[in-house]
């Protein structure tokens, strides 16, 4: 079950993963709000994912059963989705590219992922995973514990006079540790020449801002939308093993400010 779970959350296979977990967590949490925070893959992007996530090797290093509820220790060794050489066999994860390939080159993919896996040359990742379970009348469930988890609030700060307009998805997630969050921030420039915007984010409170890690996010370098242009900005957001018991919410805030045509060669 722990496996299955870990094999359809790497794919982002979300509907899948999201019957295997716990029903005392699904009381808290409905599937289109799972899905909003973790971002499901679709067509042959979730294909390929699956692919990949079937790869992946799990060893039970201790098991620890006790009534209804079980712990699960496990070694993990699964494919490196952002290495290189998987990156440039799936036009670097861009889902619209890969849905949009024809036939021909998506059997030229699968094909070549399963001739690496078959020679042990696909680049992998390693490391330790533990699992919570509990025991229901269908069998096995991954508990997450949701009913204790943090709530992470996001939003967009802007200079009044910026014509911008920008949206974030989801506004909140409420979140277990070890569980990632996806964030889309969507800007549409509402004026008739280029905005050119450098994006600052902020977590607080400060003092813990450390345990929420940002995986990864396309705004660390200034973006620029001509006029009428709208664009979507993915990020991810980690919220580590190690949070301290005290902390129960965060806040991001993506802060965009302007960026003066003098400075855009200067680096300011």
């Amino acid at each position: 079950m722990a496996l299955e779970y870990g094999r359809a959350l790497y794919a982002s296979d979300l509907e899948h993963a999201y019957r295997l977990i716990s029903g005392e967590d699904r009381r808290v949490k409905d599937e289109a709000t799972f899905g909003r925070e973790r971002g499901p893959a679709t067509g042959f992007a979730l294909e390929v994912a699956r692919q990949l996530a079937s790869f992946i090797e799990a060893t039970p290093v201790e098991t620890r059963i006790g009534g209804d509820r079980a712990t699960v220790k496990m070694k993990v060794r699964l494919p490196d989705a952002s290495a290189p050489a998987i990156a440039a066999l799936v036009a670097d994860w861009d889902e619209r590219r890969l849905n949009a390939l024809p036939w021909a080159e998506r059997e030229q993919i699968t094909r070549r992922f399963d001739e690496l896996h078959r020679a042990r040359q696909i680049p992998v990742l390693e490391g330790e995973e533990t699992f919570e379970l509990v025991r229901e009348a269908h069998g096995w469930r991954v508990f997450l514990n949701w009913a204790g988890g943090v709530r992470v609030r996001f939003r967009a700060a802007l200079p009044e006079k910026m014509p911008l307009q920008v949206t974030v998805s989801p506004e909140e997630a409420l979140v277990s540790p070890g569980e990632r969050v996806h964030v889309t921030l969507q800007a549409t420039n509402r004026s008739t020449r280029d905005i050119v915007a450098r994006v600052n984010h902020r977590i607080d409170p400060t003092a813990q801002a450390d345990s929420l890690a940002l995986l990864q996010c396309p705004l660390f370098i200034p973006v620029t939308l001509k006029p009428g242009q709208i664009e979507e900005f993915r990020s991810e957001y980690l919220l580590l093993k190690n949070v301290p018991g005290s902390a129960k919410q965060f806040q991001v805030t993506y802060e965009f400010s302007p960026v003066k045509a003098s400075d855009r060669y200067t680096g300011k």
